[in-house]
């Protein structure tokens, strides 16, 4: 017959793997490789755990049952009870976050091109001048437009005029470095935020998106090709500008490009 005390032990092991599914899952969840480490070498500790637990109990099984003995059954039970709770809560946690970071990634971008929105613009505009005013560092903006974007859709249809902005923000997208934040903010104008270089190579990207965008054409079907070029302001932060001003001044500047003849780039005053 089985002893008491074996039975106990084991019974705070079955508990205790109640906790391996969530662990896996949370492991599953998170992204950032350090942290699945780590939930990962949690999940073995529990497993090691375990085993010692039951190895220690049938090796013990055979002796009577008394007041420490119980105790530490009492012990095992509760702390696999405990690290039952602990795992599933950290999975509707780690879920909760997922299903948060999916509402934000909708919230800030756009829907046709993929590109941030003007809502993301807003706030990593915000962002960005404060990390330029705190380091000294440059910060330098680029507005472009679609030249004669109204025309493409008249002439095509507005399911081509997608496909123009979708090849664009593509285009933007290809050119910029990881550091830059691409945003839609409305229509067909677009904006790069271009921190921590030096203002003259930030104006030569500038120049080097408005020749990638210009150089191609987009397929719109039955063998015909639209081509689209774009018209661009270009801005530097001035000391303690802020990023409304900033926005301001690389916006003046696109409507210059724009009277000046389109498929350009104008450098705000």
């Amino acid at each position: 017959m089985i002893s008491v005390s074996l039975a106990g032990n084991l019974l705070a092991v079955g508990i205790a793997s109640q906790s391996l599914v969530p662990l896996r899952d949370v492991a599953r969840l998170v992204e950032d490789p350090a942290l699945k480490r780590g939930w990962l070498a949690l999940m073995a500790a529990v497993v090691t755990c375990m085993a010692l637990v039951a190895v220690k109990a049938f090796r013990e099984a055979h002796r009577s049952l008394d007041a420490d003995g119980a105790a530490q059954i009492v012990i095992h039970v509760v702390s696999g009870l405990f690290v039952v709770a602990i795992a599933r809560l950290s999975r509707r946690t780690a879920r909760n976050v997922v299903r948060l970071e999916g509402f934000e990634v909708q919230a800030f971008t756009d829907g046709l091109t993929g590109l941030g929105n003007r809502h993301m613009f807003v706030k990593r505009l915000d962002e960005e001048t404060a990390r330029a005013r705190e380091a000294g560092t440059p910060l330098s903006l680029i507005v472009l437009d679609i030249d004669h974007f109204k025309q493409i859709n008249d002439t095509y249809g507005h399911a081509v005029g997608d496909l123009v902005l979708q090849h664009v923000a593509d285009r933007i997208a290809a050119a910029t470095r990881n550091a830059d934040t691409v945003c839609r903010i409305g229509g067909e104008e677009m904006v790069v935020i271009v921190p921590r270089i030096d203002p003259d190579q930030a104006a030569e990207m500038a120049d080097a998106l408005r020749a990638a965008i210009g150089a191609a054409t987009v397929p719109v079907g039955d063998g015909r090709a639209v081509a689209a070029t774009v018209s661009l302001g270009f801005a530097t932060r001035r000391p303690e500008e802020g990023g409304g001003s900033l926005f301001d001044r690389a916006d003046a500047a696109l409507y210059a490009a724009k009277r000046g003849g389109r498929d350009r780039v104008a450098l705000a005053a």
